[in-house]
């Protein structure tokens, strides 16, 4: 799976999936450094323990190993930074929400009136083209958590 943040709305679902999947490369990564380790290492060197999982690993003390895969765990901590923001300020978090991008969200919520059928389908030309979108999704921002992440704001319900 591929990272799910984009410059539109993605689901928190998806973006559980992906932190669990990096959780498994760096598992995987760092099995197969141990036992490259463990299989080379000189007899005085302590071998080290082969985790069963993710949060056996104890990485954070193996500086050759934090070097080798510094990309993905940087990657790793920043996805559970968001998560953990994102879970802070919904309550919904695990079971599905849908995490909107600021420059997406005055669609979001043209989209959200429509949806609800705040809109009705006949509703004139003449009316809906002269609706005031940006003031909606202004005063919508009300029921939404901002969240930060690389620099990007994010709105959560």
């Amino acid at each position: 799976m591929s990272n799910p943040i984009n410059n539109t709305v993605f689901d928190s679902r998806d973006l559980i999936e992906y932190k669990e999947e990096l959780e498994n490369d760096i598992l995987d990564a760092y099995i197969d450094w141990a036992e490259n380790h463990n299989e080379y290492k000189e007899e005085e060197t302590e071998e080290l323990e082969i985790p069963d999982s993710f949060d056996e690993i104890e990485f954070l003390n193996e500086e050759s190993f934090i070097v080798t895969c510094s990309d993905l765990i940087e990657e790793y901590e920043d996805i559970e930074d968001f998560c953990e923001e994102l879970e802070n300020n919904s309550s919904d978090f695990k079971y599905g929400e849908s995490i909107i991008h600021e420059s997406y969200f005055e669609e979001y919520c043209e989209d959200f009136c429509r949806d609800c059928g705040y809109i009705a389908d006949n509703t004139p030309a003449i009316i809906e083209n002269n609706i005031d979108w940006a003031g909606i999704a202004e005063d919508m921002k009300i029921d939404y958590a901002e969240v930060e992440y690389n620099g990007e704001t994010y709105y959560i319900r």
